[in-house]
């Protein structure tokens, strides 16, 4: 058996200030999902933030609360307006298929997004083998698992947090103005042996808007800031008896579009706006001394709008459409255009209508947990139902305008060609159900659990149904979990956890739906060694070492199964041509289906010292095998049939985590200081891609996501280099065109000639966090710092990075960032030269584009202020703190004018800045 190497990795849960660092962090519950531990009993890799830590940030989504705060765990910016989803993945990457962790609210499988941060008690990520066997087939890329907040016993307490907010747009791209840009059209026309279209003298002169015009279109479109307002209002308490906590949390956005346009009509508003009103109520009942009921529901209303345009339409119409083409609005007062581009962005978003989503969505779960130690001590039952259900409604109103376009005349004057429709009025249509799921759960459960001595042992045994219901064909999905768990604890030195799951999933084929999950993990605790007694400076050491086996079942149905698919017409009697259907054997079945297999391995330790220093470290290695892949290239062409997918894929994930926390208090003064830091490499090793001619073509032994291209080796000087260099395949070349380097010698560059560059563009090998605060005399400050390393971006996105291309825009970056290609730089030269055309040969990943990015930023400042306890007493208030806080405050990386996390075209990158105040009665 091949020897398994697990390099060290670091990894720790972070430590928090306030009121929960007063309580006995090794006492703090951590939940798994299906069963609970302490942070002193776990055998299991978890990192675990709590909510006075999460508070700190304003946004109220937990996405894009998560930068840099728990090790292990990735988070990436998207900057897209409709969805508010970070990227996320847990220990890298390890699949060549799905790659985002399983998110578990209150343990049942639910989506984040809807949950607001005054919600949750915790966050938890289940990283290792032995924490996520328990999820069987969905574990394999980890779990990210929410545990909201309940009510305290003899306790009432009201909170009210309200805050505004600001979105300030940066890292936009700035374009070339109108004489800029027909002055570089002209060039690249040149280049491309075309006669130049742009008078050059006129847009100098200014002396026509509508035939010369100068349309700065992210100014016109955009406004400078976005607004917004979160109120949340929480009651939390409880008596003898009952416990509750609940929470109403209103959030709206307004956006970024110039309300000039947005208000355009009086029919209808097409400002992109978001409003969301969440109702959660969490209520624990003791029945009696034995029964106990829990019941959680979570109500939610969500409303967004836009213009009947795409977001990604919208900045892609403003990105792409140059100042010199056309004007907002003729002098005839109609939207303008031309016959080219044939769109105007300004239309686009104030005379098109505007379509409006509508979500409703309930959770609600309910466990009844009854004590049975009548029967057998330690012995207990649990009964729990969850049932989610979630519609969203979409309503269109729809129009569309009247533009003309605009040429010259043969006396110089403009000439206008109208069209569209003079009398469209706005159409609205209610088209129903854009989408609706429908989530049930079903779990029975037995817990016993016996102390006698130095002993202690735990033990449940578990069957949940689940089956999620989406609308579209073959979605649905059922799955059962059958799982055994027990840990054993001895004189809290020596523990020891085993898990074994029997999972069964809806997408394997009939007779054949289970596959069984094991996982075993062990601690030691060196520090209650006898021979450790004395060591004073150490609070506790844990040795951990865990071994566990999870999988991934997101797959189409009946790839098990064989069809006959349309072939189209033959055609038989000569004569009279006459034509009849026909059918072709589809994609072979696959006979061994199977789930893609994760086995994980993790070693760990440990430690704190001196009442205030916590460090961890941990070491990992993910085995990810059985993973679906293409088979063509794998089986000969000659079977004559098309060939089906296999479980054929391999990948290996390596890795290193560590963290440390540093907190103490000097008489009035709290301060905290903590870093984590994860490392991450994964190989391929059969990924399906078959032979290739060369070596360096193979991605294999590289990791998911490594940037393939050409390298470039410099620019063509003229006619007689190019006659003298490889012939390159990709278009015709002409000097100032790229040059890449002959690989194989053969004389000819084409797909042969790529490869391996940088580092993966998928995810990055290195990911750190460090936070940071003090408060003295209740003025404080938090921050917290996030960055990469190991990272690669391909700055190839249009009219920012390449030019020009099939009539687009041309950014400043082209021009003052670069020294583009011409007879007088082209000694010099870092860019090719401009051209107009598709041009193959230069817009393709290759070193010219490529760029190193990692990043370091400044995610989240919180500066606040505790008035005086004197003061809020007065007004019979437990706590008033004001509050300003910020997130996405800088950046130091190596993209310039986009966010160099995302280069898509898209909504603009914001810092946000909140003003608050937060009063506890």
């Amino acid at each position: 058996m091949k020897k398994r190497i697990i390099i060290l990795a670091l990894s720790t849960a972070c430590a928090c200030l306030g009121e929960a660092q007063e309580n006995n962090i090794e006492n703090r519950t951590v939940d798994l999902g299906t069963q609970t531990t302490t942070e002193f009993r776990k055998t299991q890799a978890v990192s675990t933030i709590y909510a006075n830590e999460l508070e700190k940030n304003a946004t109220p989504n937990p996405y894009n609360a998560l930068y840099g705060l728990l090790p292990g765990l990735t988070t990436l910016q998207n900057t897209s307006w409709e969805s508010e989803k970070a990227r996320m993945n847990i220990r890298g990457r390890g699949s060549l298929n799905g790659d985002t962790p399983l998110f578990v609210v209150d343990g049942f499988v639910r989506p984040i997004e809807y949950i607001n941060l005054s919600e949750i008690e915790s966050v938890s990520v289940l990283k290792d083998g032995a924490a996520t066997a328990i999820w069987g087939g969905r574990g394999a890329n980890g779990v990210v698992l929410i545990t909201t907040k309940r009510g305290i016993y003899e306790k009432k307490e009201i909170k009210v947090d309200y805050k505004f907010g600001m979105g300030l747009p940066i890292n936009q791209p700035d374009f070339v103005d109108a004489i800029t840009y027909a002055k570089l059209r002209n060039e690249a026309l040149r280049n491309d042996g075309l006669m130049p279209d742009m008078d050059e003298a006129g847009f100098a002169s200014g002396i026509h808007s509508d035939l010369y015009p100068n349309v700065d279109w992210q100014k016109e479109a955009l406004r400078n800031h976005t607004t917004n307002h979160q109120l949340d209002i929480s009651f939390r308490g409880g008596g003898k008896k009952l416990r509750y906590f609940t929470v109403l949390n209103y959030k709206n956005d307004m956006g970024l579009l110039n309300n000039d346009y947005t208000d355009y009509t009086g029919r209808y508003n097409s400002q992109m706006k978001k409003y969301a009103l969440n109702l959660r109520m969490n209520l624990d009942v003791d029945v009696s001394d034995a029964t106990k009921l829990k019941l959680s529901m979570l109500g939610m209303l969500r409303e967004t709008k836009r213009p009947n345009t795409s977001e990604g339409t919208i900045f892609s119409q403003i990105f792409n459409t140059p100042s010199a083409v056309f004007p907002v609005r003729t002098q005839e007062g109609y939207w303008g255009s031309n016959n080219v581009l044939n769109t105007n962005p300004i239309a686009s978003i104030a005379d098109v209508g505007y379509y409006k989503l509508n979500q409703r969505m309930l959770q609600a779960d309910l466990r009844l947990t009854q004590d049975l130690s009548s029967l057998a001590p330690g012995l207990s039952a649990e009964l729990a139902v969850a049932y989610d259900n979630s519609a969203t409604y979409n309503e269109t109103g729809k129009k569309s305008f009247m533009y003309q376009t605009i040429s010259k005349g043969e006396n110089g004057e403009p000439v206008y060609n109208t069209f569209g429709n003079a009398r469209d009025e706005l159409q609205i249509s209610n088209g129903g159900y854009k989408d609706q799921f429908i989530h049930v759960n079903f779990e029975a459960k037995v817990n016993y659990n016996r102390t006698w001595g130095k002993h202690d042992f735990t033990s449940s045994a578990l069957f949940r149904q689940e089956s999620m219901t989406l609308t579209g064909a073959n979605n649905s999905r059922f799955r059962q979990y059958i799982t055994a768990t027990a840990g054993y604890n001895f004189d809290n030195r020596y523990m020891v956890d085993v898990v074994a799951n029997c999972f069964g999933t809806s997408v394997l084929k009939k007779n054949d739906k289970y596959r069984f999950f094991p996982a075993v993990s062990a601690a030691w605790i060196l520090s209650n060694e006898t021979f450790m007694q004395n060591v004073d400076f150490i609070d506790q050491l844990k040795l951990r070492a865990s071994y566990g086996r999870s999988g991934y079942d997101i797959y189409d149905y009946d790839m098990d199964k064989k069809f006959w698919i349309g072939k189209g017409s033959y055609y038989f009697e000569s004569a009279n041509n006459t034509a009849g259907g026909s059918y072709t054997e589809g994609v072979l079945p696959m006979e061994q289906l199977d789930l893609e297999v994760a086995d994980k391995y993790n070693i760990g330790v440990d430690i704190s010292l001196l009442k205030g220093l916590t460090f961890s470290i941990d070491g990992f290695y993910d085995k990810r095998s059985n993973i679906l892949i293409d088979g063509t290239n794998l089986i000969s062409q000659a079977i004559g049939a098309s060939v089906p997918k296999m479980n054929a894929g391999k990948v290996e994930t390596k890795g290193m985590e560590w963290g440390a926390m540093w907190q103490s208090n000097f008489k009035e003064l709290k301060y905290y200081i903590g870093a984590n830091f994860s490392y991450a490499k994964s190989e391929v090793i059969e990924n399906g891609e078959g032979p290739k001619p060369f070596s360096y073509l193979s991605k294999k032994g590289y990791p998911i996501g490594q940037c393939f291209g050409w390298e470039a080796i410099g620019y063509f000087k003229d006619e007689q280099d190019i006659k003298e260099s490889p012939v390159q395949k990709f278009s015709e070349v002409h000097p100032g065109d790229i040059k890449y380097k002959d690989l194989n010698g053969d004389k000819v560059i084409d797909e042969n000639d790529q490869k391996a560059i940088g580092y993966s563009t998928a995810i990055p090998e290195i990911y750190y966090g460090i936070n940071l605060g003090f408060e003295y005399k209740g003025f404080g400050i938090d921050a917290l710092f996030q960055g990469v390393g190991h990272y690669s971006v391909m700055l190839n996105t249009p009219s920012v990075y390449w030019p020009l291309r099939n009539n687009t825009n041309i950014s400043s970056w082209y021009v003052n960032d670069k020294i583009r290609w011409t007879e007088e730089t082209k000694e010099i030269a870092n860019a090719p030269r401009l051209t107009t055309q598709d041009n193959a040969n230069n817009f393709r990943n290759s070193t010219q584009w490529l760029e190193n990015g990692s990043y370091f930023k400044l995610r989240n400042l919180n500066i606040y202020y505790n008035l005086p306890e004197a003061w809020a007493k007065k007004i019979k208030m437990e706590k008033i703190q004001v509050y300003a806080r910020a997130n996405n405050l800088f950046s130091i990386d190596h993209v310039k004018y986009m966010n160099c996390e995302d280069l898509k075209v898209n909504y603009p990158d914001m810092t946000s800045i909140y003003f608050g105040v937060n009063v506890n009665f």
